[in-house]
């Protein structure tokens, strides 16, 4: 048992500790859990018990105080649940869903409920709020069992393993419960892993002089800092990290060697890990072992902070992390401090050996078509390359906020549209893009089709030669963000290619709602690798073939050299 404060006790509480009666004060609104949360911690349930962390799962803190009698003795087996009633109250009903009910020696009291117990609810429901939400509760939790019937199985032997258990905190029976209550739904309580590590360097009593501890919180709150800015998050794996509740645990994650798909199962997952890791570190006493921790933890911080300001570095953890299932703690234990013995460019030689090895089916880039697999990952690597030479950084924080397609620069087809608003659309993109004269012998134009054939007399090649012979050839493709992708896909070139300068403006004035253009993207339709861009009315197939001469030489030099 951990001693928190001097009237507030922190300990591991498993489902098989449960016993007596729970009561749920005034204090606390009713039960108001929806199908979202019943649903999300059912499957949690079922995916640790499908291969979860020795560990254990942790439902999350249970805020109890024991009750005292008339006498005002304490009294045996009677709680007050001053946080946590939500899941308490889920986990009984899922206890009487899987038919674990000889096992429970424990019930719910609710005191705005005539002191009822959810026992005798369950069975005999009023027409209360309160019994609306917990009967559907019911319900959800049967569907869910009825629909997963193998998970259900796992999950029932699961919970009678002693494997599951909640963060217990006991606070004194003299301290205000309601005064509790409010101050942990301010989140002023440390209820998330990086609070707890950090209540474990900073607590007055831990054998760490003040000096030290000062350092400790200012370096805290650079390493907070640094978490927060997304462009330094968006290059580690963290698409999994979205129910952890704050971002400096993705680094404690990475210090103790925890994996995120059991940091996704609960906050408190890693503030587990943490400790077990801490308490095999040498030293003489606690102290000692905190001091080796922390330089630990500095470590990491500093390594990830070289990782992000070394351009080739940054692209390559990046990539790694969008493309492949590497986890950050296993880059950081078996190459950073294995084989790269903590020296930033044998680690980044490491890791593009990665990606090389990644690619490795891709002989030359000339020889992929729209559709393939792998094309995806070989454009964000090229425009990550080009950003570089640039002097720029490939953006992941703006690339992950939207979906992304493998576009045709040259538009797929040349055959009329049908719906009228996309004719109309089409019509009002090319028109902007035509000097007045034409546009007046455009508008004489009576049917779409004539109007159509207008256009592309246009916007086409002069030279037959010069039409795009294979419109799925990867000289003819670039890397589009959807919206802009279904925006613009069968417009004109001039078209598409206006729309992306323009937001390349207005990414450079820093508004709000950031679209994205990749590098590579822009200068294609900039024609940076045309020698003769006297014409910016078509993209041909003198375009593409230079596009291509200089997509393969860039991947061919990466994939010899790592460069």
């Amino acid at each position: 048992m951990k001693e928190m404060t001097n009237d507030t006790t922190l300990s591991k509480m498993t489902i098989a500790d449960l016993a007596g009666i729970y009561s749920i004060p005034s204090y606390q609104r009713g039960y108001r859990w929806t199908e979202d949360e019943i649903t999300a911690l059912l499957n949690d349930l079922a995916e640790y018990a499908e291969g979860g962390d020795s560990d254990g799962y942790c439902l999350q803190p249970l805020v109890l105080q024991p009750v005292k009698d008339s006498n005002g003795c304490i009294a045996a087996g009677k709680y007050l649940v001053v946080d946590g009633q939500q899941r308490l109250t889920t986990l009984y009903i899922i206890f009487s869903i899987l038919n674990c009910g000889e096992a429970v020696r424990w019930d719910i009291e609710y005191t705005t409920e005539k002191n009822k117990k959810l026992s005798q609810l369950l069975k005999h429901p009023g027409t209360s709020i309160n019994d609306h939400f917990r009967g559907k509760a019911f319900e959800i939790a049967g569907a869910w069992r009825e629909n997963n019937a193998e998970s259900a199985k796992k999950v029932q032997r699961l919970l009678s393993s002693g494997n599951v258990f909640f963060l217990r905190y006991l606070i004194g029976p003299e301290e205000d419960g309601h005064v509790v209550f409010q101050r942990l739904n301010a989140g002023k309580t440390p209820l998330t892993s990086s609070e707890l590590i950090r209540a474990l360097f900073l607590e007055s009593d831990n054998g760490l002089r003040d000096d030290e501890r000062n350092d400790i919180a200012k370096e805290w709150d650079i390493m907070t800092s640094d978490m927060g800015d997304d462009m330094f998050w968006a290059i580690w794996n963290t698409r999994r990290f979205d129910k952890i509740p704050t971002r400096i645990d993705f680094l404690f994650s990475i210090v103790c060697g925890c994996p995120l798909h059991v940091a996704r199962l609960s906050p408190l997952a890693i503030y587990l890990k943490f400790e077990k890791w801490m308490k095999k570190l040498s030293g003489a006493n606690k102290a000692e072992r905190l001091r080796n921790a922390w330089e630990e933890v500095l470590r990491c911080h500093w390594w990830m902070q070289s990782c992000f300001a070394d351009p080739e570095t940054r692209l390559c953890l990046g990539w790694i992390f969008e493309f492949t299932q590497n986890q950050a703690y296993v880059l950081f234990r078996d190459i950073w401090i294995g084989k790269a013995k903590r020296r930033l460019t044998a680690f980044r030689q490491a890791v593009a050996k990665i990606i090389r090895d990644a690619l490795k089916d891709v002989d030359d880039i000339g020889s992929l078509r729209y559709g393939d697999e792998l094309l995806k990952s070989v454009f964000v690597l090229l425009n990550g390359l080009v950003a570089i030479a640039r002097s720029e950084n490939f953006r992941f924080d703006l690339y992950r906020k939207d979906s992304w397609d493998i576009e045709h620069i040259a538009s797929q087809t040349e055959n009329p549209l049908e719906d009228t608003a996309v004719q109309k659309e089409w019509l009002s993109l090319a028109e902007a893009e035509m000097p007045p004269g034409e546009r007046e012998k455009l508008l004489e134009k009576k049917s779409f089709e004539d109007k159509w054939k207008f256009v592309w007399e246009r916007f086409k090649p002069k030279d037959e030669d010069d039409k795009i012979r294979d419109e799925h050839d990867v000289g003819n493709l670039a890397l589009l963000d959807s919206g802009t992708n279904r925006a613009y896909k069968n417009a004109i070139f001039p078209a598409k290619r206006r729309r992306i300068l323009q937001t390349m403006r207005e990414l450079a004035r820093q508004d709000g709602n950031q679209k994205y253009v990749p590098p590579l993207t822009e200068e294609a339709f900039s024609k940076v690798y045309s020698p003769f861009a006297a014409q910016m009315r078509y993209w041909g197939q003198s375009d593409a073939d230079n596009y291509k001469t200089a997509l393969s030489r860039l991947f061919k030099n990466f994939m010899e050299n790592g460069e």
